[in-house]
């Protein structure tokens, strides 16, 4: 019988997940701070403290966990939360798992694809080095961290792109000001995002529970402009491009590094995920404008 933990399941791709879950019928469990139901595990990895009373019949862990990448400026303090988040949550869900959960088969872990640095000349596949930067250097930590659970049975680790869906994330943030018609290009346009939508990333989520353990793999539908992405997202909410793009140096000023994110162009091979068997859904951007409504 299988028993699932998510960990960081009340953000954007645990909630769609849980719902998966739901849909299919599949017991699972979620870590949390607060006790909402009784579905929920206490657990503060900051203290040290997780509830393993209930980990003894959980067979598959997918881990979510980590501090948004894109949510606030990256101060010293802030780039610390985001390895914390990451990094010694995973070490300790691995402790603790270790000792409390003797069912335990399968791994699935996240990362993202921003592991490189920025060379828009480069095709970056999984076996290429890790850059120098501080998000690549980052990746790099978080998924040594993930690599604990290695030995298990199934173990995958998916780099993700940037997960669009019209119910949250990173698309409602470029949303947001189209509502007024204030939506503007970042950068020149021209810089290539990686992108996988959500429904996608809970398909092949839900492919590797049914056995199918993918090693590291870039989880990435396309390689879009920057500016297609953003015309297209209008295009949905009904809304235009009326403003010039913003340059690189003003969202540098306002963003701080965090807008390297915006402004470069990094470029994803994602050959073993066509290989995979996994039937990508959503293959080019203006899939989104059939996207059904969450």
């Amino acid at each position: 019988m299988m028993e699932i933990l998510i960990v960081g399941g009340t953000g954007f791709i645990g909630k769609a997940l849980q719902k998966a879950l739901d849909g299919i019928h599949v017991p699972y469990k979620v870590l949390s701070r607060t006790q909402k139901s009784a579905r929920h595990i206490f657990w503060d990895p900051d203290k040290h403290q997780l509830d393993h009373t209930s980990l003894g019949s959980i067979t598959h862990i997918i881990n979510l966990a980590g501090a948004g990448i894109a949510d606030q400026r990256w101060t010293k303090h802030r780039k610390e939360e985001l390895k914390t988040s990451r990094i010694d949550s995973t070490e300790f869900l691995y402790k603790e798992c270790s000792k409390h959960c003797p069912k335990l088969i399968g791994y699935i872990g996240i990362s993202g694809v921003n592991a490189f640095g920025f060379k828009e000349d480069i095709l970056y596949n999984e076996s290429h080095p890790f850059g120098e930067d501080f998000l690549s250097q980052l990746v790099a930590q978080w998924e040594q961290a993930h690599r604990l659970f290695e030995q298990l049975p199934s173990f995958s680790i998916f780099r993700l792109g940037m997960v669009l869906s019209s119910s949250g994330g990173a698309y409602r943030k470029i949303a947001a000001p189209m509502k007024f018609y204030m939506g503007a290009v970042p950068g020149s346009g021209k810089q290539l995002v990686p992108w996988i939508h959500l429904d996608d990333v809970i398909g092949l989520t839900l492919k590797v529970l049914q056995g199918d353990a993918l090693g590291l793999i870039h989880v990435v539908s396309d390689n879009s402009s920057m500016r297609e992405l953003t015309k297209t997202i209008a295009q949905k909410e009904r809304s235009v491009i009326l403003l010039p793009n913003i340059p690189a140096p003003i969202i540098r000023l306002i963003f701080g590094e965090m807008g390297l994110l915006l402004t470069e162009s990094i470029q994803i091979d994602h050959t073993k995920l066509a290989q995979s068997g996994y039937n990508v859904r959503f293959n080019n951007l203006s899939d989104l404008l059939y996207e059904k409504e969450n």
